[in-house]
């Protein structure tokens, strides 16, 4: 368990550092770009990662499942990963450029060859963190992902400064992502010893039928997590998307938490799955009260700050933004319940591309009705109600295949004394900050408040999963500091 969440921890600071351009830029971004410019950056982006999703199909996620399963061929199965990954991502963005250029520029536009020349280089040879991570070299995972950051951070930032010129911006990270492409494809000629190592029988044919779901499964989830974007760019605007984004812009930092603690935990649980049936639903019930005591303080701080948050950080101009973060919160909420590593720990990724088909739908069909009544607010419900029925039939497809009740699937008394904590604390808070919280000192104060009222009431009424993960918190300070000396 130790070893799992290490790999959790720095895979969750690494996955944080990767989403760094929509963390940390727009931060700055938005004090030298109009609201309208940052809002067409942030639509290239959001092509990108549409695009990105497609085009990469989590191929390189099959690794995390096959080099466990064949740790003598690590090289062998990274081999075909790439090449598969080139073969598919090839096929995806030259379909969709020609699909772009019959309809006349209605699926990205202006935006058709920069995007696809960025998702080209962005997938391949883009293996290095979940084979790192398989073969238990986190550090190096967060080394390059940190590396990563700074890197298009400062060409970003540095550009826009310069150049106040979103064409520019775009072209500049193009060029970045082919450097890192032709380097990495050297390194990985240099390294690799797939030739001394024992082949695998039909590891093409497996890698494909885990892809393919896998795959499926998360460019559903793309569409069912943009389709609210998608709408408002080509309904309200540029400007608009501008807005959205801000208003959920800790979606990043949210799943950044979840994916990397879910990813650290599905190698466990394919390794405890040959032990017993039971073993993966221990380990995958802990982790989801962890999830729960990470992200319900966040889901409080947000709602009840969000106004001064938004004002301070990114200006009155996205004053919009306020009830979209507000709303937001309830997305957090769903992201607490990851059933996706419970499915893929045994190779059932089916319900994965269900749910999300299911989800993608609702969504279609929420925004239809609610974008016209409220627009940004709107859309934003859409994505709450998706989240919701996508954990609500991931859960019923988890307890059919395990063979397990939904009282018996969740840790509910778990998950319930976590948010009473939650709440509890909050009400202190709300009442000492209610005139001060329109300042940076207030939000301050009052989010160093309730974090310590929260985490004492966990200690209180003896969360075991809190406990456990406060030791481990105070083990890992004294060991920096004995080490320090």
């Amino acid at each position: 368990m130790a070893g799992f969440a290490r790999q959790a921890v720095i895979l969750s600071l690494s996955r944080m550092a990767n989403y760094g351009l929509m963390i940390i830029s727009p931060v700055i971004l938005v004090r030298v770009l109009t609201v309208g410019d940052f809002g067409r950056y942030r639509e290239f982006l959001l092509y990108a990662s549409l695009l990105q999703s497609i085009a990469s199909f989590s191929i390189s996620d099959s690794l995390l499942y096959f080099i466990p399963a064949h740790p003598a061929s690590s090289w062998r199965i990274v081999r075909e990963t790439a090449i598969l990954t080139a073969a598919v991502s090839t096929c995806i963005i030259a379909g969709c450029y020609i699909l772009d250029l019959v309809t006349g520029g209605a699926l990205v536009g202006q935006y058709r060859l920069p995007v696809a020349l960025y998702v080209l280089l962005f997938v391949n040879v883009d293996f290095w963190e979940s084979f790192w991570l398989a073969t238990h070299r986190t550090s190096r995972v967060f080394i390059y992902t940190a590396s990563r950051l700074i890197v298009r951070m400062l060409v970003v930032v540095g550009v826009a400064v310069l150049t106040n010129d979103v064409a520019t911006i775009i072209w500049s990270l193009i060029a970045l992502e082919g450097v890192r492409c032709i380097a990495f494809a050297g390194a990985w000629a240099v390294m690799d010893r797939g030739a001394q190592e024992p082949p695998i029988e039909n590891i093409r044919r497996d890698q494909l039928r885990f892809c393919v779901p896998v795959g499926l499964a998360a460019l559903l989830y793309m569409i069912s997590r943009n389709l609210g974007s998608i709408v408002v760019v080509k309904w309200l605007g540029a400007a608009a998307l501008a807005q959205m984004t801000i208003g959920t812009y800790g979606e990043p930092v949210i799943l950044a938490l979840r994916n990397s603690i879910s990813t650290a935990m599905l190698p466990e649980l394919v390794r405890r799955g040959a032990q017993s049936a039971e073993a993966p639903l221990q380990l995958w019930r802990r982790t989801t009260v962890v999830n729960c005591v990470l992200l319900f303080p966040a889901v409080v701080l947000l709602a009840w700050f969000a106004e001064p948050l938004v004002f301070k950080v990114f200006g009155p101009s996205y004053r919009a933004a306020v009830p979209v973060l507000q709303i937001f919160t309830l997305v957090i909420v769903a992201a607490c319940f990851d059933f996706s590593p419970a499915l893929r720990a045994i190779n059932k990724t089916r319900p994965l591309v269900t749910s999300n088909l299911v989800a993608a739908i609702v969504s279609g069909v929420a925004l239809i009705f609610l974008v016209p009544a409220a627009g940004l607010v709107g859309a934003t419900l859409a994505l709450v109600v998706a989240s919701f029925v996508e954990d609500a039939y991931r859960a019923w497809a988890v307890g059919r295949l395990y063979g397990v009740t939904l009282r018996k699937l969740l840790p509910w008394m778990r998950t319930a004394q976590v948010a009473l904590c939650a709440v509890v604390a909050a009400l202190p808070v709300v009442v000492l900050t209610w005139q001060g919280r329109g300042g940076m000192v207030g939000v301050i104060f009052g989010s160093l408040l309730y974090l310590a009222l929260f985490a004492a009431l966990l200690m209180a009424t003896g969360v075991e999963e809190a406990i456990t993960l406060a030791r481990r918190v105070r083990a890992s300070l004294a060991l920096a500091a004995f080490g320090g000396r």
